[in-house]
């Protein structure tokens, strides 16, 4: 089959991005061209658009430019859109260009891909999904924990029954920004919460997502959370490391959250989960991510020395099991995919080849974009109801004056569904171990289950 054709907005020509640091790799790859050609890219203008092109030595022949999203969905060359720019002006690119496949009816011809978060606020997120739904678009949301190779292994050794039913588990991590305090001037906003990208809307999301994915869907109903905001008045860095001014932060730097684990082959009933998410690096000689899976007849330890989205490829990233009968620990080995190692991918883009390659295979099991005759509506949301779940949680707890409260999820649902071809959910032991889409909506486990990015984390 031919490639899929398809559009970038946002792949700078003047710093380094999610775009140019995890997708563009695999694109650009042996592998990725056989499966996806870029046909054009968009970004605030048509002249950075060419600089982009040129910048990456892409064909200005085959590679289009474009500086709005108008003119981009007109394009009946392109079928797939990914959508890579900061979370701020996500709304502001993906709204018009679905209006205008509305307009013209070919949404179900067309996907769309979005880098997490997919919006800035809850208003704006169910806006889109509302218009996807309407246009009858593909979407997928970019969060790929589930695709790590280091989640796949926990996955395994608790299917295997190695631990025994599960009891509880415990995350706890430190990091995302370099400094306890200050915070560098190109992530500044992370400390304004109207922006949509920070600390729990973008890392919080994927942690959730991949616990999620391993372990379970959290009832909202047995959820709780505690927000604080430690450090509310925040210096800004230069590249130097000179602080340059002080900023009034409205977003949280510490979290706690809590919540019952439903019972499944491997876990026990009410199995307890509980998060602990800091902004900072951690106490000297600890790990920034500690994930422990506590057994009937073993423990789990998932460790990362450097970076808290162990799905990266950043560091080192050890998986132990603590066996209580023999009282021996073992460290057990996990491996990249043949391909990711072969193509020397960098780490953040080794995962995202994963959403790619089952973007690429569920289009090409759809009849390349084209409707299924016959094949019912999908029940759930075009985006998926943990992107919702998550984003409505964040947005009001954030949103308070006061520090220190607990607050439930009021949603009726909180669980990353997947949806099979006839629209049933399937059942936690049916994921598969890469995304699936129907006919109308292509989704990597659907809105967020797949980060991350600065960008995306």
């Amino acid at each position: 089959m031919a490639p899929i054709r398809l559009a970038l907005v946002g792949l700078s020509s003047t710093s380094p991005s999610w775009l140019s640091n995890a997708h563009l790799p695999y694109l650009l790859s042996s592998r990725g061209k056989d499966k996806f050609q870029i046909v054009a890219l968009q970004n605030s203008s048509v002249e950075a658009a060419r600089k982009a092109i040129d910048s990456y030595k892409l064909d200005p022949e085959t590679v289009k430019a474009y500086g709005s999203p108008e003119e981009l969905a007109k394009d009946d060359n392109v079928e797939l859109v990914v959508v890579g720019t900061r979370v701020d002006v996500h709304y502001s690119n993906l709204k018009p260009l679905l209006e205008v496949w509305k307009d013209t009816s070919i949404g179900k011809k067309r996907g769309v891909y979005s880098e997490w978060p997919l919006a800035s606020n809850l208003q704006q997120i169910e806006e889109l999904i509302q218009l996807a739904k309407e246009t009858r678009v593909k979407t997928v949301v970019g969060t790929q924990g589930f695709a790590s190779p280091v989640v796949k292994k926990v996955e395994e050794l608790l299917k295997s029954g190695k631990i025994g039913k599960v009891l509880s588990s415990e995350v706890r991590l430190s990091g995302l920004t370099e400094e306890r305090d200050a915070v560098a001037e190109k992530i500044e906003y992370f400390t304004r919460r109207e922006v949509g990208g920070n600390l729990w809307s973008i890392g919080g999301g994927h942690i959730i997502d991949l616990l999620q994915f391993t372990l379970g869907d959290l009832p909202p109903s047995t959820i709780k959370s505690h927000f604080q905001i430690q450090h509310p008045l925040v210096p800004i860095t230069n590249s130097t490391g000179a602080v340059t001014k002080t900023a009034q932060s409205n977003v949280p730097d510490l979290l706690y959250l809590t919540g019952s684990l439903p019972s499944s082959s491997f876990v026990q009933a009410n199995a307890s989960l509980s998060l602990r998410m800091r902004r900072g690096p951690p106490f000297p000689g600890e790990p920034a991510f500690v994930w422990t899976i506590t057994g009937e007849k073993g423990e789990i330890r998932v460790t990362s020395t450097e970076s808290v989205t162990i799905f990266l490829g950043l560091g080192e990233v050890k998986v132990e099991v603590h066996d209580y009968g023999s009282n021996e620990v073992e460290e057990v080995e996990w491996r990249w995919e043949g391909w990711q190692e072969e193509l020397k991918l960098p780490g953040p883009a080794r995962n995202v080849g994963s959403v790619y390659e089952g973007v690429y295979e569920d289009w090409v099991n759809d009849g390349r974009g084209n409707e299924v005759a016959g094949a019912p509506e999908v029940e759930g949301d075009a985006f998926g109801p943990i992107g919702i779940s998550v984003v409505r949680h964040m947005h009001r707890t954030q949103g308070r004056r006061r520090h220190h409260h607990h607050h439930h999820y009021l949603e009726e649902r909180g669980a990353i569904r997947k949806w099979d071809m006839e629209g049933k959910e399937r059942k936690r032991n049916e994921y598969s171990p890469l995304p699936k889409m129907s006919n109308h909506h292509l989704h990597p486990r659907e809105l967020i289950k797949h980060p991350a990015r600065t960008n995306g984390i």
